[in-house]
């Protein structure tokens, strides 16, 4: 699809009143202005594209609930993205942004985030501002800690760390307690804090690929617990006594 033909669905939309458009996999490195004059856009899809920027009009669409950004070539997130407060779900995954902004408190409606794929180093402290987060993807990363104003997001009911560098977790995890799965394979944890025993919402926990050699025996606490991967880990054989029974070990 060229220019024109992507100008001409813009007006489609707009003339319609549309609350959703896909311009996603259409090889575009640039997103038309006249894409602010869609006013009652829900859903705008602009995944798989070759976008570095947008243009400031998408601020215009203070309607816009789901935003689709990931496999593109994006080095932040937009600026015009964080004038977006209705913003309920945000993907940018698959990008090459390496830091969060500091002002990312702005996005406070957002439910779902994901940042996956990318060269984040470090979270800013305002991640604790996002409240109404209940699924946070920052799996493929570069990241080495948690900050510890994560203890805010206590609606979180996912949580995926996959594939990083995290060497510890801060003791505040435990007062997420919503959560329900915790994906930490792939890091660098040669420990867990106790207070991971006050997760007692739990099914799903994945611990493979660290460098444990011990649980601590707070996670006799975690009854609703289905699923442990402790894989590629050295666990010693006593701290497996601290398990429920009935729970799929891996």
């Amino acid at each position: 699809m060229n220019k024109q033909e992507i100008l001409k669905e813009i007006e489609s939309a707009r003339a319609s009143e549309a609350t959703s458009l896909y311009l996603s996999e259409l090889q575009m490195v640039a997103v038309p202005e006249e894409i602010g004059k869609l006013k009652h856009l829900v859903w705008l899809y602009l995944s798989e594209n070759e976008l570095t920027s947008l243009p400031e009009a998408i601020a215009n669409l203070q309607q816009l609930n789901w935003l689709h950004l990931e496999s593109n070539q994006l080095s932040k997130i937009p600026d015009a993205v964080m004038q977006l407060k209705n913003l309920t779900v945000l993907n940018l995954a698959e990008n090459h942004i390496s830091s969060l902004p500091s002002d990312l408190g702005k996005l406070s409606n957002l439910a779902r985030f994901a940042v996956n794929n990318n060269s984040l180093r470090e979270l800013p402290s305002e991640i604790g501002l996002l409240k109404f987060l209940t699924w946070l993807d920052l799996s493929e990363n570069k990241l080495e800690r948690l900050p510890p104003e994560i203890v805010s997001l206590t609606n979180l009911t996912e949580l995926d760390l996959r594939k990083n560098n995290l060497t510890t977790l801060p003791e505040e995890i435990g007062n997420l307690t919503a959560l329900t799965d915790l994906y930490l394979g792939n890091n660098q944890l040669t420990s867990l804090p106790p207070e991971i025993g006050n997760l007692r919402n739990i099914t799903e926990l994945d611990l493979s690929y660290n460098q444990l050699t011990t649980l601590p025996t707070e996670i006799s606490n975690l009854k609703s617990l289905v699923r442990l991967d402790l894989r590629g880990n050295s666990i010693d054989a006593a701290s497996l006594n601290n398990l429920k029974n009935g729970m799929i070990l891996i």
